[in-house]
């Protein structure tokens, strides 16, 4: 997640070096644009959603769109570097570097789940729309999906870890957890339902297994 940390901080200083500031109104414009995006991706996917219809829920005109973006496809990228940005955050919060590794993917898990459910509309257009975006957008899903591969790759160093893991068992492993959360959202999960967060037992067996040997409780503390 570090690589894609920087990576995301990189562009947005890009963007901020590539546009004259305009003030704090023209960032709250912005703010505003990027949150109407994940409301119109969340309720007429990628393809339904329109300039028109963004700027309508923005209450901003198309003048203002086209000020900060160049057209809808930069504007989707940008919405989900924001999301992935704001997430990052909170993970790193939760599950900083000093936790034990399974402590680390447990806690990190957690939080997901639970911003999941907090903002159901913004993790539709993040696991759902998002795959089908374009292909800057994919670009960005996948890698946000391999810099959960490299935390999982974390594992092998533990001493419990015996004998050959398959080289593709990461892959494997965040592709099933990844749907395991698209089938859900794509049912209309939602907090009150159960939500997201009733998947954690089943999602942290599937991601911890492979590496606790039985040397300790896969669920503990969850």
């Amino acid at each position: 997640m570090q690589y894609l940390s920087h990576r995301l901080a990189e562009q947005s200083a890009r963007r901020g070096a590539e546009s004259p500031s305009r003030g704090p109104l023209a960032a709250t414009q912005r703010e505003r644009i990027l949150e109407a995006v994940e409301r119109a991706v969340a309720e007429k996917g990628c393809a339904g959603a329109t300039i028109e219809g963004i700027v309508k829920l923005a209450g901003v005109s198309t003048v203002t769109f086209y000020e900060h973006f160049d057209g809808k496809e930069e504007c989707l990228v940008a919405t989900f570097d924001r999301a992935a940005e704001e997430t990052l955050a909170l993970l790193r919060e939760a599950a900083p570097a000093a936790l034990p590794w399974p402590e680390q993917v447990r806690a990190g898990l957690r939080t997901l789940l639970a911003a999941i459910d907090a903002d159901p509309v913004r993790a539709r257009m993040c696991l759902v729309e998002a795959q089908m975006g374009g292909s800057a957008l994919v670009a960005r899903y996948d890698a946000a999906l391999d810099e959960v591969v490299a935390k999982l790759r974390e594992g092998r160093a533990l001493d419990s870890v015996k004998g050959w893991l398959p080289d593709g068992l990461e892959q494997a492993t965040v592709g099933g957890l990844a749907w395991l959360l698209r089938q859900r959202l794509e049912l209309g999960g939602d907090a009150a339902s159960g939500g997201v967060g009733e998947l954690y037992p089943r999602m942290i067996e599937i991601a911890l297994s492979p590496y606790m040997g039985g040397s300790e409780p896969v669920v503990a503390n969850g």
